[in-house]
């Protein structure tokens, strides 16, 4: 999907609904701006406008990686890592070429700092059962292959903390792991947030450490506390299709001194150059046990990346507003659709998948919606409409999809890179359960209440043709 106005080339999604102030139907019956014209003016055009012009700043003064800025006002990279460690409540971040590597590097300096005379295989490592497959992805690339464990999801989409409990308890009683040697990394997919309290409770309990994936959270918080700021190491990523996107890209935070270094060092910095990290940089002492026993990753994030990111979080918590805005909207539009369109009662055939918790602020980038059978409930298996349903949809020109699809990169039984073992339904059948019936599509930050009225009513339509 086009989001935050980058369009992706391959997405096959429409973006024709983005309207830009040249066009004449951009105007309203008054002869200002429509609502849509404005919103996509202030959230999409004017940060890739502005984005343009720092890039174009960049190329003509040859200050194109972040140790070359001779001006502090043409360091994006710095500003932007200063925004975001600010705004997550993190003392150090760390601007990285993708999310997926920022896991990895996490791992890598949990390793080395926490483990230090431990094996990779004394070391257990658990993750969601649902998440991007980036995410079991950078944990093998740590070396973290033989020691994963995927823990079950539940029905809202966040990880099993009932099973995740379990599955520690089973580990110590099989005497093959030891409290304190183990690692939860925590996915946060499509901004699913967990009872925090209880997963706080249990690295507590259990001594394990906690690495965030707030790739799709950032901007999510729980109880206040914003997501991203729970675990001795996050990680966010600036992909296309994230909340802020620079093509590709990623950040790491800390509040460890020695995390910070190793990630520095790692990402490609040498010689003096981890000063010019200024403040974000780990104290010299610190520093100077990582400079020359770190190999060189080269995984750092340019600063031409970072000129359009800059402009896109000076608008982000105003992105934030118009997504939860227009969700809500959506949500209430869908039911009165269905209720119209296909008859008293079907509005309760299509569920708003909801947070886990009440104490979950949301950002809601994205919709998962689960197909109900006639009485409200939960379908044992995959109803026979579905994919009727989705195939109307994308005749429609949406981008939507089905998690139980096993090409989907979301669904485990995907990452035929992990153990066979590990990847089949008989080992998650509640994640199996869980993702029956559920749809995918993701939203624009500058969709309007006239487009969610459209996409209500072509989910309707699209029901009525399919159940």
């Amino acid at each position: 999907m086009a989001l935050a106005g980058y369009p992706s080339a391959t997405s096959g999604e429409t973006t024709e609904n983005v309207k830009t102030t040249s066009d004449d139907d951009a105007l309203s019956t008054d002869g200002g701006l429509s609502e849509e014209a404005t919103v996509a003016r202030k959230l999409v055009e004017i940060p890739r406008e502005q984005g343009l012009e720092n890039v174009s700043q960049l190329l003509s003064s040859d200050m194109l990686n972040r140790y070359q800025v001779k001006k502090p006002e043409l360091n994006f990279l710095l500003q932007s890592e200063r925004f975001f460690a600010q705004y997550l409540g993190m003392k150090y971040a760390c601007a990285l070429n993708s999310g997926g590597i920022a896991i990895t590097l996490g791992l890598e300096g949990m390793m080395r700092v926490f483990y230090p005379y431990d094996k990779k295989d004394q070391i257990r490592v658990y993750s969601n059962a649902f998440t991007f497959h980036a995410v079991p992805s950078a944990c093998v690339e740590a070396g973290f292959r033989e020691t994963l464990k995927l823990v079950e999801a539940t029905d809202e989409l966040v990880i099993d903390l009932d099973h995740l409990e379990q599955c520690i308890k089973e580990d110590l009683s099989s005497g093959r792991f030891a409290e304190g040697k183990m690692i939860l990394v925590l996915s946060y997919m499509r901004g699913r947030v967990p009872d925090m309290h209880r997963v706080m409770d249990l690295c507590s309990k259990y001594n394990m450490q906690l690495l965030e994936d707030s790739a799709h959270g950032y901007g999510c918080s729980f109880a206040g506390k914003m997501c991203g700021s729970f675990g001795v190491v996050s990680t966010i990523s600036t992909q296309a299709n994230k909340l802020v996107n620079t093509g590709e890209g990623g950040m790491i935070f800390t509040n460890n001194d020695d995390l910070q270094a190793f990630f520095i060092f790692s990402a490609g910095s040498y010689e003096e150059l981890w000063r010019k990290h200024d403040e974000l940089a780990p104290p010299e002492e610190v520093a100077l046990r990582y400079k020359y026993t770190c190999s060189n990753k080269s995984v750092r994030m340019t600063n031409l990346q970072a000129a359009l990111m800059w402009p896109q979080l000076k608008v982000m918590g105003d992105r934030i507003e118009q997504h939860n805005s227009m969700y809500y909207h959506l949500v209430t539009s869908t039911f009165s659709s269905l209720e119209k369109i296909c008859g008293v009662g079907s509005g309760q055939r299509i569920q708003y998948i909801p947070q886990a918790h009440k104490l979950v602020g949301p950002v809601y980038d994205s919709l998962q919606i689960r197909i109900l059978t006639k009485d409200g409930t939960k379908a044992p298996n995959e109803l026979e409409g579905l994919n009727r349903f989705l195939k109307a949809m994308q005749d429609r020109k949406y981008s939507i999809a089905k998690f139980s699809d096993v090409a989907n990169a979301r669904n485990y039984l995907s990452w035929q890179y992990l153990k066979q073992d590990d990847i089949s339904p008989a080992s998650l059948p509640r994640t199996t359960r869980a993702l029956a019936n559920v749809c995918d599509l993701r939203l624009l930050c500058h969709d309007t209440e006239p487009v969610m009225e459209k996409m209500a009513a072509d989910i309707a339509d699209c029901f009525k043709l399919a159940f």
